[in-house]
C-alpha cells in the first residue's frame, strides 16, 4: 500500500518537466488538427504552472519548431521559471522556452517515452 503523504513526484524539477510534458501530449493531439501551414489554432501553454488555461496560438511552423527540440516548449508570455529554463525566442502571441538541468533531462526521458 502507498504512502498518501508521499509526494508524486520526487522533485520540484520533475513534477515541472510532468507538467509541461502532459501539457505537450494533449498540443500534440490538437497539432493534428492543424492541416495547413499557415492556420493558427489554439494551443495549451505548457508552461511550469500546473493550474495554467492559457491558450496561445501557434502555427503549423509555430508547432514544428516548438517540437523541434524535445525539452522545448510553447508557453505563453511571461510563463517562465527562470531558475530551470531560459527563453530561446519571443513572438507577440507565444514564447519558446529551454528546459535546463534535471528539468531538460525530465523532458527528454519524456518525449523518448511518448
Amino acid at each position: 500500500m502507498s504512502d498518501p503523504f508521499q509526494p508524486l513526484f520526487p522533485s520540484r524539477e520533475e513534477r515541472i518537466a510532468h507538467n509541461e510534458s502532459w501539457s505537450r501530449s494533449l498540443n500534440e493531439r490538437r497539432a493534428e488538427w492543424v492541416s495547413e501551414r499557415h492556420v493558427m489554432q489554439g494551443f495549451r501553454c505548457e508552461c511550469w504552472q500546473d493550474d495554467c488555461a492559457e491558450r496561445i496560438l501557434l502555427s503549423g511552423e509555430d508547432w514544428r519548431m516548438a517540437r523541434a527540440e524535445p525539452n522545448r516548449f510553447a508557453v505563453a508570455p511571461d510563463h517562465v521559471a527562470p531558475d530551470i529554463e531560459v527563453v530561446v525566442m519571443k513572438r507577440s502571441h507565444f514564447w519558446l522556452v529551454e528546459k535546463l538541468g534535471e528539468a531538460g533531462e525530465v523532458a527528454e526521458e519524456h518525449a523518448r517515452s511518448d
